[in-house]
């Protein structure tokens, strides 16, 4: 159960942090798309042991498949801010318990 909360707050906070970065570098997503890529890349770090790189991997190939943007400059920035300001958010939260 904890696990289903921790990704539900990922893909949540992930996903606007996502679509915040998306505004910031002029990358056309939309919220919901947002969501569903970092929901997706946090079931799949779920994955013992290299669930960090299939995240990535689900999350870059996602990214690229709702945006069309290219991967770098655009697609590698967003997920570099999106993740360190959600690593930050999580470990606020997990903090309040």
């Amino acid at each position: 159960m904890d696990e289903l909360v921790v990704v539900v707050l990922d893909a949540l906070i992930g996903g606007v942090v996502l679509w915040l970065a998306a505004k910031i570098t002029y990358v056309d997503l939309a919220l919901s798309e947002t969501v569903i890529a970092a929901g997706g890349a946090a079931a799949v770090a779920l994955v013992p042991t290299a669930g960090w790189v299939l995240s990535l991997i689900v999350l870059f190939v996602l990214l690229k498949k709702f945006s069309r943007a290219n991967i770098w400059p655009d697609i590698i920035l967003m997920v570099i801010v999106s993740r360190l300001v959600s690593f930050v958010a999580l470990a606020a939260l997990g903090g309040l318990r």
